[in-house]
């Protein structure tokens, strides 16, 4: 789950990014980031970050960003379905209504961001956000 966080905190970024390239853009632009490492791994990832612009990187970091949760839901939805106890069943079932909402503001976040909404795309990306965290503090 750091690496969903650490996906959330460069596309916050991002969203807010205006620099110059002075070459290798997956470079420069992951210098601004919190987690340099973390942030060229996703972007170099897929093959389709190497002719990107700043823009086409970010919509990356969402499609990425958008799977890891989708993929994350799934598993809860597995462990929720073998779980016996009631209080990890409580704790799973909260889990899994976060993440489909995170799920669903990750799309609109998509959305707003390929209709150049980047006020709306932020706004929704924030949302995005507190699954992950509020899944963490129930456990």
């Amino acid at each position: 789950m750091n690496s969903l966080k650490a996906l959330i905190v460069l596309f916050m970024l991002f969203l807010s990014l205006i620099t110059y390239s002075s070459g290798d853009l997956i470079e420069d632009v992951c210098r601004t980031s919190r987690n340099f490492k973390v942030c060229i791994d996703a972007l170099r990832s897929d093959p389709k970050s190497s002719s990107a612009d700043k823009k086409g990187l970010v919509r990356i970091l969402l499609q990425q960003y958008l799977r890891k949760t989708k993929s994350i839901y799934n598993e809860i939805v597995s462990l929720l379905e073998q779980a016996k106890e009631s209080v990890l069943i409580q704790c799973l079932q909260v889990c899994k209504e976060n993440y489909d909402l995170s799920i669903d503001n990750a799309e609109t976040t998509i959305k707003d961001f390929d209709a150049n909404d980047f006020p709306g795309a932020r706004s929704s990306a924030a949302d995005v956000a507190s699954a992950p965290n509020t899944c963490e503090e129930n456990n």
